[in-house]
C-alpha cells in the first residue's frame, strides 16, 4: 500500500517529519518497507497484514495515524455541495436500472448511478500528480477519480461507458462455461462458471471487483456513464 505524507495531511495534523512518522508506524505494525522523496512530497509504501484491511485506504491509514500520535483526525464530508453540480449530469436521473442479481452470496450489494452528459478530459494536474507518485497511471478524469475514490476510501468503483452495453440492464452471475471477455488491457479471458462477473443483456462487460472489459471501457468519446460501486 502507498500513501503519501500530504495526502494524509488532508486527514490528519500530522506535525512530526516523515521519517519520524516511518518509524512510529513501523513500531506499532504498520511497516514501512520504504520512504521516497518526489517531487515536494514523501511516499509511504507499508505492508499491511492480513488483520488490519481497515488500513487498505489513505483515510485508514490516516486514522492511525491519529492514533499513533495523538494527532486530530479530520472526517472528511460525506455531504456534496449541489449548488455547485448540475443535477442533470452530476446526480444522475431518477429511473431505475433493471438490475439482477442471480445469488446474494456472491454479490450481498450493488449499487449503480447513471451520469449523462460527462466530458472526459485529462484530469487536473493535482490529480495526476497524486495518482502517479503511489504508482498509477494516469488515463482521463473519469477513470482516475475512480481510482482516487479507491485509493482514498478503499471502495473500488468502476465506470463503464453506458451507451456501449446492449441493454440498459446490469446482471451480476456467474459466467458460463467457455464463455470470453476482452478485459480493458487488450487480452482475452476464457471464463468458467468459477468467474463472477457482470453483464448486460448479451454477454459479460466486466471481472466483478477485477477489470472491466474493453467493450465497455470509457473512452474520450464517452458521453454517459454507468458508475458501479459493489460487495462482491
Amino acid at each position: 500500500m502507498k500513501v503519501t505524507y500530504n495526502w494524509l495531511k488532508d486527514f490528519v495534523e500530522i506535525r512530526i517529519p516523515p521519517f519520524v512518522l516511518a518509524r512510529k508506524l513501523t513500531l506499532a505494525g504498520l511497516e514501512v518497507i520504504s520512504l521516497e522523496e518526489r517531487d515536494g512530497d514523501f511516499v509511504f509504501e507499508l505492508e499491511i497484514t492480513a488483520n488490519r484491511s481497515d488500513c487498505l485506504s489513505v483515510v485508514g491509514i490516516a486514522r492511525e495515524v491519529a492514533a499513533i500520535t495523538k494527532a486530530k483526525f479530520r472526517a472528511p464530508s460525506m455531504i456534496a455541495n449541489r449548488k455547485k453540480v448540475s443535477t442533470e449530469c452530476c446526480l444522475g436521473e431518477t429511473k431505475k436500472l433493471p438490475l439482477i442479481i442471480q445469488d446474494k452470496k456472491d454479490c450481498p450489494y450493488y449499487s449503480a448511478k447513471i451520469i449523462r452528459g460527462v466530458k472526459v478530459a485529462p484530469s487536473p494536474p493535482w490529480l495526476k500528480e497524486r495518482l502517479e507518485l503511489v504508482g498509477c497511471r494516469s488515463i482521463n478524469n473519469i477513470v482516475d477519480i475512480t481510482n482516487y475514490i479507491l485509493l482514498t476510501w478503499g471502495e473500488p468503483l468502476h465506470a463503464f461507458d453506458l451507451d456501449k452495453l446492449s441493454s440498459e440492464m446490469i446482471v451480476v452471475r456467474r459466467a458460463k462455461p467457455k464463455e470470453k471477455i476482452m478485459t480493458i488491457d487488450g487480452k482475452e479471458k476464457l471464463l468458467d462458471d468459477e468467474i463472477l462477473v457482470i453483464a448486460d443483456k448479451e454477454r459479460p462487460i466486466a471481472l466483478a471487483g477485477i477489470m472491466g472489459g474493453l467493450n465497455t471501457e470509457v473512452t474520450s468519446h464517452t458521453q454517459n456513464i454507468l458508475l458501479e460501486a459493489a460487495i462482491f
